[in-house]
């Protein structure tokens, strides 16, 4: 927004106002999605080899340990809270009516255990996540690595925002997975890139075919919003203050939104390996 342009007191009065719902926003609660659990005949187990993904896992999550039909889903959280304001679907260029075209693996992918996959001849692996209305849903990081402790170069690694409003891209992403160096590739987004709805996207289509189940994903790592306030209708011009008292609001405001901003942390706009 062009603050030159806000030359009357309405429109002082809808800028003051955003200014109110930033700081009433607060911070974003994360989860982390660590995948240590399918579903099989109805009953919840720990992940093992070809598991199916439970379509629910990831949903409205309140807590670490979450009741679901038939047992429990367990999640991580790094301090933040969780996410109960948002949904999860995962899937793949192999879905078909019968199946999202995803699985679970437990090992050899690098240093991790329990990761989401993508079928083979699939050429991509993706999960969108979804607020609920009045929300954000932000992502804040993730890993990946090669199997059988293998490493490999990927075609590319893109987050879209909404109507696919590219928020990120890297192109020929190498993933890490064998015993020389890093065990895995991790993307770190300190600040969050937050949108009414993400949608990520593992691209490897320039792998064999009957080796795209070979990347594997795991401890994704997304948060929500707090909801913002109702948006009030315009003002009624009778009842607008004086724009110099309005001024004078607004550099209160804008001294308070500067005393409560944290430090900024570094953020990594490429992935960096540990």
């Amino acid at each position: 927004m062009n603050f030159l342009q806000l030359t009357t007191p309405r429109r002082i009065a809808q800028a003051l106002a955003l200014s109110a719902s930033l700081l009433l926003a607060g911070p974003a609660p994360a989860t982390i999605l660590t995948f240590d659990q399918a579903r099989t005949s109805g009953t919840v187990v720990p992940t093992f080899g070809g598991a199916t993904v439970p379509l629910d896992y990831g949903d409205a999550v309140r807590g670490a340990a979450m009741t679901v039909p038939g047992g429990q889903f367990l999640y991580g959280e790094a301090g933040e809270g969780y996410t109960p304001n948002v949904d999860v679907e995962m899937t793949s260029g192999a879905a078909s009516p019968v199946g999202a075209g995803v699985s679970l693996w437990e090992t050899g992918y690098g240093d991790l255990d329990n990761v989401l996959i993508a079928n083979n001849f699939s050429d991509f692996l993706a999960l969108r996540l979804v607020a609920d209305p009045g929300y954000r849903v932000g992502l804040f990081g993730f890993d990946l690595a090669g199997w059988p402790n293998t490493d490999y170069l990927i075609d590319a690694v893109r987050l879209f925002g909404p109507a696919g409003t590219l928020l990120f891209s890297l192109l020929d992403v190498a993933i890490e997975g064998d015993f020389a160096g890093p065990r895995r590739t991790s993307f770190d987004f300190a600040e969050g890139l937050f949108a009414t709805e993400l949608l990520l996207q593992i691209d490897f289509g320039n792998l064999a075919g009957g080796r795209h189940d070979n990347i594997g994903l795991d401890n994704l790592r997304f948060g929500q919003t707090n909801p913002l306030p109702p948006t009030s209708p315009d003002p009624d011009p009778q009842q607008v203050s004086e724009p110099g008292t309005l001024a004078l609001l607004g550099a209160t405001l804008l001294a308070g939104l500067l005393l409560r901003r944290r430090p900024r942390r570094l953020s990594a706009a490429a992935p960096r390996s540990r």
